[in-house]
């Protein structure tokens, strides 16, 4: 089994642009997300899509939507894609949240699959929510390529696994809103896609 996987973050919010995590709150693409994902969701024309997969929340289906328009398939919400919950955190500045829980912010920024997050998720297991989703989806669809749409934090959990990255390795990656990363998935064997 190996498929051809598009992961796209959705594109931006108002909490976004604020800077505060977004976990699952469910707020709009503002104005330039909705300019982000038409832009995003042109360089997927002429491709040649067997599915799209989309997280529940708004901005992620908004984003999907976009898509959708441009490939001609429609998008099936799938729960495993969700963004993790933020818990105490949700709403909150990356300053805000390392002032109410230092110890536990400290944590998230230098070794965040070792985290609970208060009130919230723990994150090695979103991490395993949102890959057997997606190794699930590329498996009904082998050979073939496909579209995910989730959110920043499981994205960012796929990509540093990918490229055996670990810690605070995780943030370094270039993951700015309505992008895209391709990979080469098979059952526990994924490849960032040249």
């Amino acid at each position: 089994m190996r498929s051809l996987v598009h992961i796209v973050r959705h594109g931006r919010t108002a909490l976004n642009a604020d800077g505060r995590f977004r976990g699952l709150a469910d707020p709009p693409l503002d104005t330039v997300g909705l300019q982000e994902v038409r832009s995003t969701a042109l360089r997927l024309s002429g491709r040649s899509i067997a599915a799209i997969a989309t997280s529940p929340l708004l901005r992620a289906r908004q984003t999907a939507e976009a898509i959708t328009q441009v490939v001609g398939v429609e998008a099936a919400i799938e729960p495993g894609l969700i963004d993790a919950d933020m818990g105490q955190w949700q709403g909150l500045t990356r300053e805000e949240a390392a002032a109410r829980d230092p110890a536990e912010y400290e944590r998230y920024r230098s070794d965040p699959r070792r985290l609970v997050i208060p009130g919230g998720d723990d994150v090695a297991a979103v991490e395993e929510r949102v890959r057997t989703t997606i190794e699930e989806l590329a498996a009904a669809n082998d050979d073939l390529e496909v579209i995910v749409v989730s959110h920043e934090l499981p994205i960012r959990l796929m990509m540093s696994a990918a490229l055996r990255l670990d810690g605070p390795a995780l943030w370094e990656l270039d993951l700015p809103t309505a992008s895209m990363t391709s990979f080469i998935v098979g059952f526990r064997r994924w490849e960032i896609a040249p």
